[in-house]
């Protein structure tokens, strides 16, 4: 899996993941240990390539350097790129607990964030020792950083239209909370969906030109994605990762669940309906293309 596609899977969290997980008191541990392993074991491939890094640095040689750069500079890409998933998660997980009685999930993500920031900042020491003709491949590091904090304040704010605590994971919060102000204006339904589906594409079209053709670590990527979405919707999936058949899943529906579709269907706007306006993205089909 490409990092692109985290950067469209950030994208659904952002725009849906509070509908999808209202009224869920929590995360199941399953989902969120496949999380936290997913993530640690793409951690360590990181940090694999930065040792080599240093093993190159401690040689002195200008060649070595420049052979860890031309075999390296996709990991850094998707590192950088990546951050973007993890923060919009860690966002989710702290607006889940800011509604629950016990701090169960943000401690996890907020983690993971960590982890994920000392291998960012590892990436951004790299690009300043650049120099050579590495430092082109230094300068188009930094456009894809700079196009990947601006959008992730795009998505957290998207987040923050009723509740402001996934603001704290924003670069730059007052660009964020100016974003999700803006984003209330534009109230709820077609105009808001639009909106979001245009912003969907930019972002999607304007990193994917910046990156590699080719994926540095594709197994973990998809693995990562595989974690959130689990996170998303368990209920989508058997116990061994499988998409579990619609007649099954309308079997395990919740009574609470279909009470609240039906009340928001009645309601005088539907375009007030947050879960109605999530259903086509939350169906199995939708999310099966993020399992191939």
């Amino acid at each position: 899996m490409h990092s692109v596609h985290l950067v469209d899977l950030a994208a659904v969290v952002s725009e849906h993941g509070p509908a999808i997980l209202y009224g869920r008191e929590t995360l199941s541990p399953e989902a969120l240990t496949h999380y936290w392993t997913a993530t640690h074991s793409r951690f360590n491939l990181w940090h694999q390539a930065m040792a080599r890094y240093s093993r190159a640095e401690q040689l002195n040689q200008e060649s070595a350097l420049n052979d860890w750069w031309e075999q390296h500079t996709p990991v850094m890409e998707e590192i950088l790129v990546s951050e973007i998933l993890t923060r919009v998660v860690a966002a989710l997980g702290i607006g889940l607990d800011s509604q629950a009685s016990e701090e169960e999930i943000s401690p996890v993500t907020h983690a993971i964030l960590l982890n994920h920031l000392e291998a960012s900042n590892r990436v951004h020491q790299v690009m300043l020792k650049a120099n050579g003709r590495n430092m082109v491949k230094a300068e188009q590091l930094n456009r894809v950083r700079r196009g990947i904090e601006s959008w992730t304040d795009v998505l957290i704010g998207r987040m923050a239209l009723r509740n402001r605590e996934p603001l704290q994971y924003a670069i730059e919060r007052e660009r964020a909370l100016e974003y999700a102000e803006e984003a209330v204006l534009q109230g709820h339904g077609v105009i808001r969906k639009t909106s979001n589906a245009l912003m969907n594409i930019s972002m999607h079209d304007m990193i994917s030109t910046r990156l590699s053709a080719e994926p540095a670590l594709p197994a973990a990527n998809r693995e990562v994605a595989r974690s959130v979405m689990l996170m998303l919707r368990p209920e989508l999936f058997d116990s061994v990762g499988t998409l579990k058949s619609l007649w099954m899943h309308r079997l395990e529906n919740s009574a609470d669940q279909t009470d609240r579709m039906l009340e928001e269907l009645a309601s005088a706007d539907i375009h007030e309906a947050e879960t109605s306006d999530s259903l086509e993205v939350t169906a199995g089909s939708y999310f099966e293309r993020w399992c191939c």
